[in-house]
């Protein structure tokens, strides 16, 4: 099988192509044997990789540096960028890659790869601009990634605010804005950027990494100016043993001390009027108590 036959430096490259295949003895028919059998994946005409990536965007970032082998003078951007430095984005159309010219030239728009004219006097795949240029077509992406990007300092908001002035000819400008307005590098996951995406444009600010006074609670965030509490609840979130009854003892504690709590989910992201109504009832039953209590 083509598997066996790599030499030991091939096997440890992310992608190859054809070339490199015939230069080292691979027939056809071991290629397409070794498809076949799911040992090794095409990318893209002429480019393969023995990689199984477990997510949409793994596979994406294979591609990536297939087309970027194809491109010279191209760095990866946008979303394909971000998947490249492993930033969190939203569901981005992963079938198409996007690179950037690093030197004069036309933007192209080929099938499965669109090509930028360059940004300013950009000459790599800079993390400030690929999350600028993320925002451009999503700005949940744009939030997602920034804030990861801030949490783990590999990127500086003078460096966002750099390249959003370098873009704000583009179409999408107006995401760059919202993304810069609603970073916070307190946000722990991208589930609180969209969840604090999404409240924003139902007229709420969340308060991140809320510390509940006068208790050792501290929860993902507040609606300001409520006593309503959000806890965000993505995968992997209650994984330790003991850690959902945790949660349920400690949910208790805060209603109750008259708190509110709403839980978010990516399910109840996407669909929205259930969090909507259940965000709704928070904030009438806060107003309620406060009434009591005044």
């Amino acid at each position: 099988m083509l598997v066996h036959m790599f030499p030991a430096e091939l096997s440890l490259v992310s992608v190859f192509n054809t070339k490199q295949l015939r230069e080292r003895g691979v027939a056809p028919s071991d290629l397409r044997r070794a498809i076949s059998d799911g040992k090794v994946i095409r990318l893209k005409r002429g480019w393969y990789t023995n990689v199984v990536g477990e997510h949409a965007a793994d596979q994406h970032r294979l591609r990536v540096l297939a087309e970027l082998r194809d491109h010279p003078g191209t760095v990866a951007s946008h979303h394909s960028g971000a998947a490249l430095l492993r930033l969190p984005v939203h569901r981005p159309d992963w079938t198409r890659v996007h690179l950037m010219r690093t030197g004069p030239g036309l933007a192209q728009n080929r099938a499965g790869v669109v090509i930028h004219q360059r940004v300013g006097d950009a000459a790599s795949c800079d993390p400030a601009l690929v999350v600028a240029q993320t925002a451009l077509f999503c700005p949940v992406s744009g939030l997602m990634a920034l804030d990861h990007a801030l949490r783990n300092k590999t990127v500086r908001l003078r460096d966002f605010d750099h390249w959003a002035k370098a873009l704000e000819a583009h179409a999408g400008r107006a995401h760059l804005r919202v993304v810069r307005r609603l970073c916070d590098d307190l946000h722990e996951s991208p589930l609180e950027s969209r969840t604090t995406y999404v409240l924003d444009c139902w007229g709420w600010t969340m308060q991140p990494q809320f510390e509940v006074p006068g208790t050792p609670h501290r929860v993902d965030g507040r609606l300001k100016g409520t006593r309503v509490l959000v806890e965000c609840d993505g995968k992997g979130k209650y994984d330790e043993p003991g850690a959902s009854v945790r949660e349920k003892v400690r949910e208790d504690d805060l209603r109750a001390l008259n708190w509110q709590v709403v839980r978010v989910t990516t399910e109840l992201l996407d669909e929205r009027s259930t969090l909507a109504l259940r965000v709704r009832n928070a904030v009438e039953m806060d107003r309620r108590f406060s009434a009591l209590a005044g």
